[in-house]
Parts: structure tokens; sequence; C-alpha cells
């Protein structure tokens, strides 16, 4: 976690793969596990969290890996996988919706990115999280841009 606990770590993530965008909303999500199932899910989403930066022109995103098997997944043991990184045009995508995680669930917020190459991150954030700094933050902006209201 300590590639990525501030702000300003995650940032310089970004820009050392090429990504010198202007505005930035950096965030970490958790895979939503209950729409992934089987062992192809498993290996075509090898991971248990994204690091996400939306930018103008993209998204750019590193996989979070936990190195342990453990039963609670969370950033703080999370290893941070430098050479998984992607970058997004929004063209490329086709859609990113921010929904209700669960019906009577006020704590979490599902975010969704599919994208034209048919794939489907399908993540999750608590609206509250405080393991890193910015998330609560940055989140509660992809929030209100994504929302479907």
């Amino acid at each position: 976690m300590d590639q990525y606990n501030t702000e300003e770590k995650a940032l310089k993530l970004f820009k050392e793969q090429g990504l010198n965008a202007k505005e930035n909303c950096i965030v970490a999500l958790y895979k939503d596990l209950r729409k992934y199932s089987g062992f192809v899910a498993g290996m075509e989403y090898p991971y248990f969290g994204l690091l996400l930066n939306f930018t103008e022109e993209g998204v750019g995103l590193f996989y979070l890996v936990n190195p342990k098997i453990l039963f609670k997944v969370n950033f703080e043991q999370a290893e941070l996988k430098k050479d998984t990184y992607k970058f997004y045009k929004y063209e490329d995508i086709k859609s990113i919706e921010v929904k209700k995680f669960a019906l009577l669930d006020k704590k979490r917020k599902s975010l969704i990115i599919k994208t034209n190459d048919k794939k489907k991150h399908f993540l999750y954030q608590y609206i509250d999280e405080e393991t890193i700094p910015y998330n609560r933050e940055n989140f509660a902006k992809l929030i209100e841009k994504y929302s479907n209201k």
C-alpha cells in the first residue's frame, strides 16, 4: 500500500506510465466478487481491486492483488502490480456507471466499467473509505459524475 497511500505517490505511478493528464481523479476500488465466478473469471480478472485514474482523456488502471490468502480483503495488505497498467480512452469505454451496491446498503456504491473489448469491471467502494486518504473525496466526484440519478 505504500506505493499509493498518498495522492502524490499514486499520481507518480501513473506519470511513470506516461499518463500526464491535467485532470486526475484517483481512486482504489474493490472487485465485486458477487459478479464473478468460476476459473475463467479468476483468470480474466486476476485482481481483488483496481487503482484507477479518471482523466480528461480516459481511465488508467493498475491491478491490486493480495499477496496472501486472507479472509478480510483490504487495501492495507494489497500490492500494486506495476506490469498490469492499462489505459482506456473514453472512446474505448462503452459505459461507466455508479449504482447502489445493494438495495438496503447505504455504505457502499458500485462502479461498473464496460469496455468495447467486452470487459466488464464490477467494482465497489465504501462511501466513507478512510484507509486511503484521497479515496473519499475522489469517489464522491465519481458518484456525482456517473450516478444514474
